[in-house]
C-alpha cells in the first residue's frame, strides 16, 4: 500500500510538473547560463556552454537534471530545444555587436531533437533568422543520441552540411565512441569529466586522458577537458597538449551580463595557475617535432612506394632509414636494409651497379634516376644529395612501383601488334579521326579500296574527298554524335583515285577518356557493288511486275481497239472528212504500237541465237540512221576494233537495241553534234559497244530512274523503249551501264558475252551475289561488274 501510494504521489508530481513546465515557457522564465571555455595555450576565451536554468517563482533556479528528463519524456524538450538555440544564437549575435571576438557556441541536442522531423532544415531557419554564422556554432551530442544506426549518422552529416561543428561529450564513458570516430564527420571530443578530476592522482585516469588527447591529434581532431578544478589538473592537460578547458578553476556557469563582467578575471586565471607561457611553448614546439617526426615515418611505412636514406661512412655507403610497401613487394624488411650497405642484402652484381648511383648522387649530382627490377618487381627511383654547410651530408631515396605500368606496357605491345595484324590485312576501312575531324590514322586498305595511300588521307579533314552531296549531312551527324555521345552509322561516297566514287557504309565510334570524347573510330565497308546489284533486283523486279501488268492490259484494250478500228473504216465509207480519219487512223496505229511494246515487254521473247559479226550488224544499223544523220547535221564516227570475235546473239533484237539508244542520241541533239560508236573488248569474255553523244544531257536525279516502267525524258515517250533493250541484253547475259551529266552529253554501253550459251546470267543468280553464296558464273560476273548504273 506504501509504496502505491509513493508511485500515486510521483505520478502525481510529475503531471504537475509538466503543467508546470509548459506555464514557465509562456511566463518566460527559463534563462541560459554560459560557462566559458579556454584556449589553455593562449588563456583567451574562445567559447561558451549554453546551460538551461529554471528561475521557478518559489523553488528559486531548478536545476536541468530535475525538468530535463520529464521534458525528453513529455516531448516538450522540441519546444525547449528551439528557444535554447534561438537564445543562445541571439546572444552570442549580440555579444558580437558590442565589440566582442567571435565566441564558439556550444549547445547540447537531445534524442528527441535529433529526431524530430526537418530537424535540420529547422536549425538552418533559425541561423537565418538571427543571422548567427554556423561555424561559430557547435551541437554536443551524447552517444545515447545513437538510437539507431542510421537516422543519426545521416541527419549529423546533413548538420555538418550546412556548416555547424560536432563535438562528441562525455567521451571515454560509453561503449561506441571510438566507432563514432569512425563513422561520424565530428569535429571535437570532449572527455569526460570523471577522467579528469583523478587524473593527477590516478595512474588509469591518466593514461586514459592522455590516450584520448593523442587519439584526438592523430585524428586531426581538436580535444575538450571539462570539469577542471585544480591547478594541478590544469597543468597535466598543458603539458600533454589538450587544447581547450573548462570547468570551476575558469568559472561557474554564470548569467550573460555576469559573463560579460568577469571576462579579464576568467582569463587571468591561466596566468595564475597555468604552465608558464615559455614552458608551454617548449613543451609544444617539442611535441610538435615529435609528432612530425611520427608522422613522417608513418606515412614513409604506409606509403605504396619505397622512401631510404643512406651516408658515407668509411668509405661504405650504409642506409640510415628504409620503410615503405615497397620494400615489403621486394621480399626485404627495414632491419635487412638499415645499417647495412647494399652488397649485405643484394646479390654482388646487382649490389655494384647500384653503387654507380649512389656515387653519383654522393657527388653531388642532382636528379640521379635508375630503373630496375627485383624478384618480379620493376621500380624507379630518384636520389636526391642533402647539403649542409656546403657538403653533402646524406642522400635520400625514393622509389615508386612500375611493375603494373610495365606489365601494361607489355599488353599493349602485344595488343599493338594484334590491332596491327587485323588493320594492315583487313579490307574494310579503319581510320581514327579526332576533335577537329582530322584523320590521325588510316588504315593500308585505303589503298586496295579508294586507290590512294592512307598517308594522302592522315592529317586532313574527313570531309575534303567526300561526296559534295554528302558532306553536309554527314557534317551534322558528326555534330549530333558529339553532342549525344553514341556511336552513328550512316553511308557516304569517297572519291576513287582514278574518278568516280565509292560507296561506303561506316560505324563511328567515340573513343573516351576520363568521361569526355578524345577521338572517333570509323570502320567503313566499300558497298558500291552491293548497292549496284540492289538496283539491279530493285529493276528487275519492277520489270517483272510491269511485263505482267502489260500482259494483262495490252490483252484488255486489244480486243476494243480491234472494233473501235472497224467501226471507223466503215464510218469512212460514209462521211467524207478525210482529216479526221487520218487522225483517227494514226492515233489507233499508235495504240497497237504501245500494245505490241507491252505484249514485247510482257512475253519470253523467242531469241534466233546464232553467231554474228557485230561489224555487219553495226554498220547495218548505221546505215539505216545516215539519211536522218544528215537531215539533222549530224556526224557518226566509227572506231571497231576488227579483231572481235563472233558472238551469240538475235541479230534483230540486238539491232533494236542498237536503234533505240542511236534514237534516243540523236533527238537528244536537236541542233546536230557529233555521236561517237565504239566497240572494244571488254575483258576475256565479253565485249563492249560505246555509245556517245552531245546532247543536252540528264540530271543525276533522272539518271536513277532511267530503265523504270513509264518512264522517260521524252514528252510523249513511255519509258518503253529503254526498258525492252535493259531486257532484251539483260536476256543476253549482259547488261548497259549510262553515264550522263548536263550539258556534257550521254554515254551508253551495252556489253554482252562472247558466248551467250555459257555467260548468260540468270536473275535468281544475281540474287545469290547478295546473298554471298558463290559459283565461277557469280565470281565472273562481280569481276565484270554485272550492273545496270
Amino acid at each position: 500500500m506504501v509504496v502505491k501510494r509513493a508511485r500515486m504521489l510521483r505520478t502525481y508530481e510529475s503531471l504537475q510538473l509538466e503543467r508546470e513546465l509548459k506555464r514557465a515557457m509562456e511566463r518566460k522564465e527559463f534563462r541560459l547560463y554560459y560557462q566559458p571555455k579556454l584556449d589553455l595555450v593562449t588563456g583567451k576565451i574562445i567559447g561558451v556552454e549554453a546551460l538551461i536554468r529554471w528561475d521557478h517563482p518559489e523553488k528559486g533556479l531548478v536545476p536541468p537534471l530535475e525538468f530535463i528528463p520529464l521534458a525528453e519524456e513529455t516531448g516538450f524538450i522540441i519546444e525547449l530545444g528551439e528557444w535554447v538555440l534561438t537564445t543562445a544564437c541571439l546572444q552570442n549575435k549580440a555579444w558580437q555587436e558590442a565589440g566582442y571576438l567571435p565566441l564558439l557556441m556550444s549547445v547540447n541536442l537531445s534524442a528527441r531533437q535529433l529526431y524530430q522531423p526537418n530537424f535540420v532544415q529547422r536549425v538552418n531557419q533559425i541561423l537565418n533568422e538571427t543571422k548567427h554564422a554556423p561555424e561559430c556554432l557547435i551541437f554536443e551530442i551524447t552517444e545515447g543520441i545513437m538510437l539507431d544506426a542510421f537516422h543519426a549518422p545521416r541527419v549529423i552529416k546533413e548538420l555538418k552540411s550546412i556548416g555547424v561543428q560536432i563535438s562528441l561529450d562525455d567521451f571515454g564513458t560509453g561503449f561506441n565512441s571510438l566507432q563514432y570516430l569512425h563513422e561520424l564527420p565530428i569535429d571535437k571530443i570532449k572527455i569526460d569529466q570523471s577522467f579528469i578530476r583523478n587524473c593527477t592522482s590516478d595512474l588509469n585516469d591518466a593514461t586514459i586522458v592522455k590516450s584520448v588527447i593523442e587519439l584526438a591529434h592523430q585524428l586531426k581532431m581538436g580535444v575538450i577537458a571539462e570539469g577542471i578544478e585544480t591547478k594541478e589538473q590544469l597543468n597535466y592537460l598543458q603539458q600533454n597538449l589538450c587544447n581547450i578547458g573548462q570547468g570551476y578553476l575558469f568559472s561557474k556557469p554564470l548569467p550573460p551580463k555576469e559573463l560579460v563582467k568577469n571576462f579579464n578575471q576568467i582569463e587571468q586565471v591561466m596566468i595564475r595557475d597555468g604552465v608558464p607561457p615559455e614552458r608551454n611553448y617548449q613543451i609544444r614546439i617539442k611535441e610538435s617535432m615529435e609528432n612530425n617526426r611520427q608522422e613522417m615515418l608513418n606515412r614513409v611505412k604506409m606509403q605504396q612506394g619505397l622512401f631510404f636514406k643512406f651516408k658515407k661512412m668509411e668509405g661504405k655507403f650504409i642506409h640510415t632509414l628504409c620503410d615503405g610497401k615497397l620494400l615489403y613487394r621486394m621480399g626485404l624488411t627495414p632491419n635487412q636494409v638499415i645499417g647495412k650497405e647494399l652488397s649485405d642484402f643484394l646479390p654482388l652484381s646487382f649490389a655494384e651497379d647500384l653503387d654507380r648511383y649512389y656515387r653519383k648522387a654522393w657527388d653531388g649530382e642532382e636528379d640521379v634516376t635508375y630503373e630496375k627490377e627485383i624478384n618480379g618487381i620493376y621500380y624507379i627511383t630518384s636520389l636526391s644529395p642533402i647539403r649542409r654547410g656546403g657538403f653533402v651530408t646524406e642522400v635520400i631515396g625514393a622509389s615508386i612501383n612500375i611493375t603494373k605500368l610495365k606489365q601494361a606496357e607489355e599488353a599493349l605491345k602485344v595488343s599493338e601488334s594484334k590491332y596491327r595484324i587485323i588493320t594492315e590485312n583487313t579490307q574494310d576501312l579503319i581510320r581514327v579521326i579526332n576533335l577537329n575531324n582530322r584523320i590521325e590514322y588510316a588504315s593500308p586498305s585505303h589503298e586496295t579500296v579508294l586507290g590512294y595511300p592512307p598517308e594522302v588521307y592522315q592529317g586532313h579533314l574527313i570531309f575534303e574527298m567526300m561526296h559534295p552531296d554528302d558532306v553536309v549531312r554527314v557534317k551534322n551527324q558528326y555534330a549530333d554524335m558529339a553532342l549525344s555521345r553514341n556511336p552513328m552509322q550512316t553511308e557516304f561516297r569517297l572519291k576513287y583515285a582514278n574518278g568516280g566514287w565509292v560507296d561506303l557504309e561506316i560505324k563511328a565510334t567515340p573513343v573516351f577518356h576520363n568521361d569526355k570524347i578524345k577521338q572517333f573510330v570509323i570502320v567503313a565497308r566499300d558497298i558500291t557493288k552491293r548497292k549496284q546489284a540492289e538496283e539491279l533486283i530493285r529493276k528487275s523486279e519492277k520489270l517483272s511486275v510491269v511485263g505482267q501488268l502489260a500482259s494483262s492490259i495490252a490483252h484488255e484494250i486489244r480486243n476494243p481497239l480491234t472494233t473501235i478500228k472497224g467501226f471507223v473504216q466503215l464510218l469512212q465509207k460514209e462521211v467524207d472528212l478525210p482529216v479526221y480519219f487520218d487522225t483517227m487512223f494514226s492515233e489507233i496505229k499508235r495504240l497497237e504500237e504501245i500494245i505490241q511494246e507491252f505484249l514485247s515487254l510482257a512475253k519470253p521473247n523467242v531469241c534466233k541465237i546464232k553467231e554474228i559479226s557485230l561489224n555487219i550488224l553495226l554498220k547495218q544499223v548505221l546505215s539505216l540512221f545516215e539519211s536522218q544523220s544528215i537531215m539533222n547535221d549530224i556526224q557518226i564516227t566509227k572506231e571497231f576494233d576488227l579483231n572481235l570475235p563472233l558472238i551469240q546473239c538475235d541479230g534483230n533484237q540486238m539491232k533494236q537495241v542498237f536503234i533505240q539508244i542511236l534514237q534516243n542520241a540523236v533527238e537528244a541533239m536537236p541542233n546536230g553534234g557529233t555521236i561517237k560508236v565504239q566497240m572494244s573488248g571488254h575483258g576475256t569474255d565479253f565485249v563492249k559497244i560505246r555509245f556517245n553523244d552531245e546532247g543536252s544531257g540528264i540530271s543525276k536525279e533522272r539518271m536513277r530512274k532511267i530503265g523504270e516502267p513509264f518512264y522517260s525524258t521524252k514528252e510523249k515517250g513511255t519509258g518503253m523503249g529503254l526498258m525492252i533493250s535493259y531486257k532484251i541484253v539483260k536476256d543476253h547475259g549482259g547488261w548497259i551501264e549510262m553515264d550522263s551529266s548536263i550539258n556534257h552529253g550521254t554515254t551508253v554501253e551495252v556489253i554482252l558475252p562472247i558466248k551467250n550459251s555459257n555467260s548468260g546470267i540468270r536473275m535468281d543468280e544475281s540474287k545469290n551475289l547478295l546473298l554471298g553464296k558463290k559459283d565461277d558464273t557469280i565470281e565472273k560476273i562481280t569481276d565484270a561488274r554485272y550492273l545496270v548504273k
